[in-house]
């Protein structure tokens, strides 16, 4: 049979003969790792049978008994009796691995602290006994009275109020709320202003849309505002995407007057606006207390608000408040988009609101921040910080030599650390600021995130790029 026939073999997974070394079982479970971090293993996947796998790469059947026991051990894949191995589904993360040859410390994705997602198990048990007749029809596309009202209970907490004219939709999370707005309040071609680094989502989206994003420059205090005149002045914007509370990936925090400054000029130029309040409760540790940008010009602004930081990332709860002169296209793309979003999911985050487990499970998170950032700055005392730096969920570090984060990027995956440079959320290529987005709170643990810095000093001290972060040794 020639070399590269694989019609005998009719299996989900071909690793490659060639490549396999001694010792075997270790190698094998590299290709199995590589395959699902690059997605040719998809979670759900059934992996062939032990047999059928040792037959096609002529090894032992006791190997591959070997890499798929320790597959399982670290978390990429599963077994159920009787049916087979199966991909995690999060299989692809490489948080699940626990080798320490082979485990990637994660530092790049901003997950949610997610060792406080138990503090949810009593409200997913008192949620669920209401029962499938009330949790899972369509009844309520746009989120039941309940559910608005809990969400109105959360905005009081945090001191936020709404006007009778404001309308509450409730979504699949951030991502679905802000893709609903891009494709229902813009059109092919309209320009949308954003921070000269913003979130990279939005950027795809908006990409797919055919939306221009139009960059803002920065200065210490967020968005300048001479730059966003500059910008309504010569563009035609038609619209400006803010996250003002603790923004990604820069962690800038819009104060009180830059807040009211930019509420001039958006109204000026009679932008829509959209608000991203992803990290919506660090507005309650933040001494100025400043007003969110719906409160200054409710009349132009959609307010977003996700659960996915706020209680737990897979729980995929959002609620889009609304100006009433937009409510009917938001539906009309909501209906035509999302139908509706899933009430088992809106009634876990409602329960937790009324039954204060909200506030008990921010509490943890902000105890983790605080722990995690103070970890940071043992390891680099220099990096920018703000009045809510403390209780951050990331932070920056300034690489003013480099000129392609990729690279660094890459570099560090090479010795099993995730971090992302500023190249992926940059609008506009020809800015000279550079830097690594460090995430906090994608760990099982603090010990884990203190090896994962750790490494990236040593990282940075080797790859001689000392003057960009001083005094961190």
């Amino acid at each position: 049979m020639p070399i590269n026939d694989f019609s005998h073999y009719q299996l989900t997974w071909y690793p490659d003969k060639n490549k396999l070394t001694r010792p075997i079982y270790k190698s094998l479970l590299d290709q199995l790792k590589s395959a699902i971090e690059r997605g040719i293993l998809t979670p759900g996947t059934k992996l062939p049978p032990q047999r059928e796998l040792a037959d096609y790469l002529d090894i032992n059947f006791t190997t591959v008994t070997r890499t798929y026991k320790l597959s399982a051990q670290l978390g990429l894949t599963y077994g159920i009796h009787g049916k087979g191995t199966f991909v995690n589904s999060n299989g692809i993360d490489p948080l699940t691995a626990n080798s320490p040859l082979t485990r990637t410390i994660d530092l790049g994705f901003v997950a949610s602290f997610e060792q406080t997602n138990h503090l949810l198990d009593n409200i997913l048990s008192n949620t669920v006994k209401q029962g499938a007749s009330q949790l899972l029809t369509y009844d309520s596309p746009t989120g039941r009275p309940i559910d608005k009202e809990a969400f109105r209970h959360y905005l009081d907490w945090l001191g936020v109020r709404l006007t009778p004219t404001q309308h509450i939709l409730i979504t699949a999370g951030g991502e679905n709320s802000l893709t609903l707005l891009l494709m229902t309040l813009f059109s092919s071609g309209d320009k949308i202003a954003v921070d000269e680094f913003t979130y990279a989502n939005l950027i795809a989206t908006a990409q797919l849309n055919n939306l221009h994003l139009v960059a803002i420059k920065n200065d210490q205090g967020g968005m300048n505002i001479e730059a966003l005149k500059h910008a309504c002045q010569n563009n035609n914007l038609a619209g400006l995407y803010l996250m003002p509370e603790y923004s990604n990936p820069t962690g800038a925090v819009l104060s009180m007057a830059r807040r009211k400054e930019i509420a001039t000029i958006a109204q000026e130029y009679g932008l829509k606006i959209i608000e991203d309040d992803y990290l919506s409760f660090l507005s309650k540790l933040n001494p100025e207390q400043p007003p969110k940008i719906m409160e200054l010009l409710p009349d132009q602004t959609c307010y977003v608000c996700s659960m996915s930081k706020v209680l737990a990332s897979g729980l995929r709860v959002g609620y889009l408040v609304f100006p009433a002169q937009l409510a009917q296209q938001i539906k009309n793309g909501f209906f035509n988009t999302t139908v509706k979003t899933s009430t088992l999911n809106t009634a876990i985050a409602s329960t937790a609101i009324k039954e204060h487990v909200v506030q008990q499970i921010i509490q943890n998170k902000v105890n983790l921040a605080k722990q995690a950032n103070i970890l940071f700055e043992q390891y680099f005392p220099t990096a920018p910080t703000n009045q809510l730096t403390d209780y951050a969920f990331f932070r920056r570090l300034p690489l003013k030599s480099i000129q392609n984060t990729a690279k660094i990027e890459q570099a560090l995956a090479n010795i099993n650390i995730r971090c992302f440079g500023s190249d992926r959320f940059q609008i506009n290529a020809s800015s000279n600021d550079h830097f690594l987005r460090v995430s906090l709170s994608a760990n099982k643990s603090l010990d884990e995130l203190e090896t994962g810095l750790k490494r990236l000093r040593e990282f940075l001290q080797k790859a001689n790029l000392k003057s960009d972060v001083k005094n961190f040794s």
